[in-house]
């Protein structure tokens, strides 16, 4: 039978691991072997190869045929060299030297090509991470640095500004306070000529304001009681002058001079009353002379004493009126505008003609 060197699947899922067997040729990849002859561990890094060289050599030696993943392996570990020096004839020695020169020259081979394992990449990305961390970190802190400075620069500005409001605010407080004092002191240093005057001034003051406060009663009471006295006082002169005049008595002398005062009262008071009784006969002749303006359409009572107010009472001072007047007053009087107010004068100016039948068809045809 023919014999081959394979490997055969071991390990579990994910995580493979082969072994290397001579087998019978026919027989299946899986199935039963005749020896094993070592383990490669492909997952690690780096890949773990353990290899039994004499038991390979000697089933080489027998004509066992390798599979090519195995030839391979076997030539990157030297083992086919073996092989090949072993069946030309060199010594054990110059086989061991020349291995590990071959082994020597493939590491240094690997180490130049700069193949790393799956540890040193994992630790050359994490250095790597941590690296851009570190980079992001200071980006970070100086922005934030200028942020801050720019933050206490607005802040220092804003203190600057405060203070030179305050600075201007107790200037201005101070002028004003040296104005007033200036103003205190020259009120103070005027003349005291000009005080007297203004001292005696109100001394003057009631005898001005006795005269009004008199009633025209009392100035009659007081010519009554000076009347017969002052008769009496200069009866004698009249005597003396006039003989004729002397049969008088005082006492008809006074009678007369009571009923020239009694006289002169009662002109008084008729000129009086006659004034006093006229205010409510203006009022009278008014309130009968004003027309009733809500006959007008679109003005109620409301705006008939807004109108009377602004001294529009009839209908012809209302036909008079412009629109821009009426609008106007009723403006002024804090309402809003009827809204129709312009046909208020074409309105009055019927009623004031007394025209019933023009009034009425004016009306109508704003209806229609």
């Amino acid at each position: 039978m023919s014999v081959k060197l394979r490997f055969r699947r071991m390990g579990r899922k994910q995580h493979p691991v082969f072994g290397l067997v001579a087998t019978d040729a026919r027989s299946p990849r899986d199935g039963r072997f005749i020896e094993d002859l070592g383990r490669y561990e492909p997952v690690t890094e780096p890949a773990r190869v353990k290899f039994n060289a004499d038991r390979i050599l000697y089933w080489l030696g027998q004509g066992a045929q390798p599979s090519d993943t195995v030839r391979n392996l076997l030539q990157k570990e030297g083992i086919l060299m073996r092989w090949s020096m072993t069946r030309a004839g060199a010594s054990a020695e110059e086989i061991e030297t020349a291995v590990e020169e071959f082994k020597a020259r493939r590491a240094e081979k690997a180490a130049s090509t700069g193949k790393k394992t799956r540890a040193e990449r994992r630790a050359e990305a994490l250095e790597a991470e941590k690296a851009a961390a570190k980079e992001r970190a200071a980006e970070l802190a100086k922005a934030r640095a200028e942020r801050e400075a720019e933050l206490q620069a607005q802040r220092e500005a804003a203190e600057a500004e405060e203070r030179a409001a305050a600075e201007a605010a107790r200037a201005e407080a101070a002028a004003a306070a040296a104005d007033s004092e200036a103003l205190t002191e020259a009120a103070d240093a005027t003349p005291a000529a000009e005080e007297t005057p203004a001292e005696e001034a109100p001394a003057e003051e009631p005898v001005a304001e006795a005269a009004p406060d008199e009633t025209p009663e009392a100035a009659e009471e007081a010519v009554a009681e000076a009347t017969p006295e002052a008769v009496a006082e200069e009866a004698p002169d009249a005597a003396e002058e006039q003989p004729a005049v002397e049969a008088e008595t005082p006492e008809a002398v006074a009678d007369e001079t009571g009923e020239e005062v009694a006289d002169q009262t009662d002109a008084a008071a008729a000129d009086d009353a006659p004034a006093v009784e006229e205010a409510p006969a203006a009022e009278e002749a008014s309130a009968s002379e004003a027309d009733k303006l809500t006959t007008v359409n679109g003005i109620g009572p409301k705006y008939s004493e807004i109108l009377a107010s602004a001294g529009i009472t009839t209908f012809a001072a209302l036909a008079e009126t412009t629109v821009e007047r009426l609008q106007e007053i009723i403006t002024e009087a804090g309402s809003t505008t009827a809204g129709n107010e312009e046909t208020w004068p074409t309105q009055a100016g019927f009623l004031a003609k007394d025209d019933t039948a023009g009034f009425d068809a004016y009306v109508e045809s704003l209806k229609a």
